[in-house]
């Protein structure tokens, strides 16, 4: 599968997500997502439950232990039921829950939501977590209420929207089955070094534009510096600040674009204090300065 069709499934998940509200999360069985690079950058915005809510109770370390052993007992419902299900977390959040098979395995998980349709009981949920962890209760409270619908869509409707991404995903594993026959039979529950790379990869996402380290970035994933680096260049072929750079070069282009900002406030408004080093940057990426860039793009479209 040409990995044109990487995009067209990342524009179709973003695509459904705003069209009908829906917060969608892919849990990965088999480690395929994390195996192409381009793959994993496309899909991150939907690998973790991203939702404010979540975020805040994952910033406890044994509440994100808890979230990440959910895995298994999903899986193993989904072996029993065969086909969508809707549930409760032990934080209260609801949601649809869509297996993916290839040949009667399981490779993966397409979740919708997220809902607080049983109020009562997902409220109770909330204080629970707020009594077992350093979070305050208020704060958890106005979080679930705020970041979670009342309205859940008809099971049918989601059955057939998360169905053609679950399709897409179980072709393009098959594809990966090819080159690395390993996979088939493999089950990993995504493994937590999975995890935490999507984490961190979201992390980057919301934050780039300020001043951020690898200790905020590993506090963030209760992991060490020692460990996220590893794994980080490991897995994304680049380091964290590298990468970081990257992300800011890219915005700093569509700025560059679209306004007509001083270079100066582009560095600081993707995080540069430095607009000197920020040049550095932005010509070290793009074999060009900031402003031979905004030239050339202003030249292209006379």
């Amino acid at each position: 599968m040409p990995k044109q069709s990487y995009m067209v499934l990342a524009q179709y998940l973003q695509q459904i997500s705003a069209d009908y509200g829906l917060h969608i999360c892919i849990n990965d069985f088999s480690g395929f997502v994390f195996m192409d690079k381009e793959l994993t950058e496309l899909l991150q915005p939907y690998m973790i439950h991203s939702n404010p809510y979540c975020m805040m109770v994952k910033s406890d370390k044994r509440l994100w232990d808890k979230c990440q052993s959910m895995k298994k007992p999903i899986a193993e419902k989904c072996r029993v039921n065969q086909s969508i299900y809707y549930g409760m977390c032990h934080g209260g959040v609801e949601e649809y829950i869509l297996p993916i098979f290839y040949n009667g395995q399981l490779i993966g998980t397409v979740h919708a939501g997220v809902f607080r349709s049983h109020n009562k009981a997902g409220e109770w949920c909330v204080k629970k977590l707020a009594h077992t962890s350093f979070l305050k209760e208020s704060t958890l409270l106005k979080l679930y209420r705020s970041s979670l619908r009342e309205e859940v869509p008809e099971a049918d409707k989601i059955k057939g929207l998360l169905g053609i991404g679950a399709d897409y995903l179980g072709r393009i594993y098959e594809e990966f089955t090819v080159a690395y026959p390993s996979l088939l039979n493999q089950i990993r529950f995504n493994t937590n070094e999975d995890n935490i790379l999507s984490h961190t990869l979201e992390y980057i996402k919301r934050n780039y534009s300020e001043t951020i380290s690898v200790k905020d970035i590993a506090d963030f994933c209760h992991c060490s510096i020692s460990y996220i680096n590893h794994s980080f260049k490991k897995r994304m072929k680049v380091n964290i600040r590298e990468y970081i750079n990257i992300l800011r070069v890219d915005a700093a282009k569509t700025y560059l674009n679209s306004t007509d900002l001083p270079v100066k406030e582009v560095a600081l408004k993707v995080g540069y204090l430095d607009s000197n080093y920020f040049c550095k940057v932005f010509s070290g990426i793009c074999g060009i300065s900031p402003t031979g860039f905004r030239k050339e793009k202003g030249r292209s479209a006379i």
